[in-house]
């Protein structure tokens, strides 16, 4: 595998994305939202985004799979891209500036490079299997706090979850009284980034697909980070940390969930 080519790759593709996001940023009308289900929008920002991600791509790649959260797609070979073109629709919406591009690629299932970039930030993170986790070309590491109470979490559930949300309100206040702070940034891309970078200390987010997770895993992994992946269906269960506070979150997260 030519891993430098196809990092390159993805960190080109996530700019492009975030051209389209620059561009559109607090411009979005109500009529031109769409609700593809209860509480669950999208854009011609996100489609724009990922079309032009999708072409880049196909081109560079025509071999290769290309998975996008609003185009769907194929997941049966050995190289599979998977891409969320807008991570955080709603706060891009809302004119909240917590959004990114998420592009990752997976050699046989194994994320092997990632990249996401936030466009209001201008702040690119990516990492390559064995080659380190960076932001803006600076290497990056998780922080070193061990103690959970001095720990900050980052938190997240659908609007439209599958499981009972009393589930979720358990979880959360379990963890609130044992740590320093909760946050609840809304785009689990950029989450995982500011994990892997030594804002958070951990996180658990739920119900998530693999572009919502697979650019940040591997940034985290580069970056000295944990984290453990439970599958349900086609949705996915993610508790991540810096590695000191991985035993207690994974406790507790294990005490409420079947």
């Amino acid at each position: 595998m030519e891993l430098e080519e196809f990092l390159t790759a993805a960190k080109e593709a996530a700019l492009i994305g975030g051209i389209v996001l620059k561009e559109n940023f607090r411009k979005v009308k109500d009529e031109n939202i769409e609700e593809k289900a209860e509480k669950d929008f999208v854009s011609y920002v996100d489609k724009t985004s990922e079309e032009r991600i999708r072409d880049f791509l196909s081109r560079k790649f025509p071999d290769h799979r290309i998975v996008g959260e609003e185009e769907g797609g194929e997941e049966d070979g050995d190289f599979v891209w998977h891409i969320d073109p807008l991570d955080g629709t709603k706060n891009y919406i809302a004119g909240f500036p917590i959004f990114g591009v998420s592009v990752a690629l997976s050699y046989r299932k194994e994320p092997v490079v990632g990249a996401v970039y936030l466009p209001y930030f201008d702040d690119l993170y990516w990492a390559g299997k064995g080659m380190g986790a960076f932001k803006n070309g600076r290497s990056i590491k998780v922080s070193g706090t061990s103690e959970a109470k001095y720990s900050v979490v980052a938190y997240g559930f659908p609007s439209r979850a599958v499981r009972d949300l009393d589930t979720y309100w358990r979880i959360f206040k379990e963890i609130f009284d044992r740590v320093a702070a909760m946050r609840r940034p809304g785009a689990a891309a950029v989450d995982l980034c500011f994990l892997a970078e030594g804002i958070f200390e951990g996180l658990i987010e739920f119900e998530l697909h693999p572009w919502d997770i697979n650019a940040g895993v591997v940034i985290l992994k580069e970056a000295g980070g944990s984290f453990k992946i439970m599958e349900k269906g086609r949705k996915r269960d993610i508790i991540a940390s810096n590695g000191r506070i991985q035993e207690f979150l994974e406790e507790v997260v294990g005490r409420f969930l079947d």
